[in-house]
């Protein structure tokens, strides 16, 4: 009997996780990208399928290992347990730790039952509940094959009308307002894991003629097929902390996940609509 897509999604993060475990152990916590090639998974996808099966995103995991690992070095000194977990300063590491377990970092090195329910705590995602999502409609579609004039904005998603006026000041030089057909984007980051001035996110639009590379634009190929798709309604700024539903749901259908990125079409301008009466469409392309 073939496994089912879930567990393989289960066997993949576990050698992610198994990474992470061996590299803190170590004193050299993983970058993103090593820990998505044990997953054997594109860098885009892993952190979201990551907090699906596990709980937790893949900053916190790594935070909360690296301090676990970090204990035993108490013994020695707390300047020694941050070195050991990576944190530049004996200052920073007993922040962090503090954060994380309630008790400072002098009280876990001179108690060893502390020391020990703190251990116990770092071991597994902390739980936690969040609030409902409101009703969505998912499906599974045809995505079209699109080619998208794209500009690189690196910024908080909050802020992305900015992005989506300087790729339009770039395409004025070029065409006319009404040869744009559609309004997309591409969202590399998850600001949970990402600081938001650091975020990627590809402003994108479809227009009826070529357009030359000129000041940062690029041409995005994307090649289409299935897609699980799910509808929005309401401000854009939602849309971001709905986008795990999709990857839960592909996980719970059992369903595989393409290589292509998630695409969001953006079906009305925001200057010219009302963020309650907004729409669009999000697709989360699938393996055939």
């Amino acid at each position: 009997m073939q496994a089912s897509q879930r567990t393989r999604y289960a066997e993949r993060i576990e050698r992610a996780i198994a990474l992470l475990e061996r590299s803190a152990g170590a004193g050299e916590p993983p970058a993103l990208t090593d820990l998505a090639a044990a997953a054997a998974m594109s860098d885009y996808h892993f952190h979201r399928i990551f907090r699906v099966m596990t709980g937790e995103t893949v900053g916190a995991a790594i935070t909360r290992v690296r301090l676990g690992g970090s204990l035993p070095m108490l013994d020695e000194s707390i300047t020694a347990a941050a070195g050991h977990s990576g944190y530049a300063t004996g200052q920073a590491y007993a922040r962090a730790l503090k954060m994380a377990t309630g008790t400072t970092a002098s009280d876990l090195r001179d108690d060893r039952h502390r020391r020990d329910d703190a251990a116990a705590s770092l071991a597994g995602p902390a739980t936690g509940t969040t609030e409902p999502a409101p009703p969505l409609t998912i499906s599974i579609t045809s995505f079209a094959p699109l080619r998208l004039t794209a500009l690189r904005n690196i910024g908080d998603y909050a802020e992305l009308n900015a992005g989506f006026g300087r790729l339009f000041e770039l395409l004025m030089a070029q065409i006319t307002p009404e040869e744009v057909t559609g309004l997309y984007g591409i969202p590399h980051d998850d600001p949970r894991d990402i600081p938001g001035k650091d975020c990627r996110f590809d402003c994108a639009v479809t227009t009826m003629s070529a357009i030359a590379p000129d000041g940062g634009i690029a041409t995005i190929d994307l090649p289409g097929g299935l897609a699980l798709c799910m509808s929005h309604a309401g401000d854009y700024d939602l849309i971001h902390a709905r986008i795990d539903t999709l990857y839960v749901e592909a996980v719970a259908a059992d369903l595989p996940i393409g290589d292509a990125p998630l695409t969001i079409h953006y079906h009305d301008d925001p200057d010219e609509v009302a963020p309650v009466d907004l729409r669009a469409a999000i697709y989360l392309p699938l393996r055939a």
